[in-house]
């Protein structure tokens, strides 16, 4: 006799709020595109976002150009983990560059110019 099976259960049913997925569009490469993450997601994406001066759809370009085969969500999710990993990480940086997690950051909105620590994050992408 096969074995029952439970009726899957559905996460945003029982979830909390603070983990329930937040769909959100998003432009890249001049196309509309839906992401679902978590709201703590989201506010990390735009807090990296207000500390390198970029608006969302730009970061998001960015991420969707170096992730390769993986999912443009978790690839996201990578790089928002990878991006306060590499804030909080103690290694000496040059006097005039980004001090970590620091409030009073360096403005980097010159086009092309990241801060160390965006730059850091991106990283996780090369080590495939």
């Amino acid at each position: 006799m096969a074995a029952k099976r439970r009726p899957p259960v559905i996460p945003d049913d029982t979830a909390p709020e603070s983990m329930k997925a937040v769909c959100r569009n998003v432009v890249v490469g001049g196309r509309r595109t839906s992401i679902r993450m978590e709201p703590l997601q989201w506010e990390s994406l735009a807090e990296i976002c207000r500390r390198e001066g970029r608006a969302t759809n730009d970061v998001v370009a960015l991420i969707d150009q170096k992730r390769g085969d993986s999912a443009l969500t978790a690839a996201l999710r990578i790089f928002i983990l990878s991006y306060f990993r590499s804030a909080a990480d103690p290694v000496p940086t040059p006097a005039h560059a980004l001090a970590g997690m620091a409030e009073e950051q360096a403005s980097f909105r010159h086009e092309r110019h990241y801060s160390p620590v965006f730059e850091r994050a991106l990283d996780v992408f090369e080590s495939r």
